[in-house]
């Protein structure tokens, strides 16, 4: 931990990489995980242009209930922690890029400035 943190205070370029797991914290149901989606579909069924032209309402039904579960969702601590760290180290000259593969915009609701959303 100690070598972490001597080059962390060099850094002048930081990233910080997340996944499902920062936004289960906050009861975002993860695709992949127990009772994940990619569980009982697979990704092809509900995902894809395909998927749509087989079965519109399937995939319509699958998109209203994450945006329907996304309306009672808040960033917890780590995504308003991961916002903090970014804003301290642009006070100190220091560049914090957050890329997840998150597309729930909790990293942005906690403050978070330069996001790359890839997924």
């Amino acid at each position: 931990m100690a070598d972490f943190r001597e080059v962390f205070a060099k850094a002048k370029h930081i990233a910080i990489i997340t996944g499902a797991g920062v936004s289960a914290e906050s009861g975002v149901p993860t695709f992949r995980g127990a009772g994940g989606f990619w569980r009982k579909w697979q990704a092809q069924e509900l995902a894809t242009p395909g998927a749509f032209a087989r079965n519109p309402s399937r995939v319509w039904e699958f998109y209203h209930y994450r945006r329907e579960v996304m309306l009672s969702k808040h960033p917890n601590a780590a995504h308003i922690a991961i916002a903090e760290c970014e804003k301290r180290l642009r006070k100190q000259g220091r560049s914090v890029v957050v890329i997840t593969q998150n597309i729930d915009e909790l990293h942005r609701k906690a403050g978070t400035k330069h996001l790359l959303e890839i997924h």
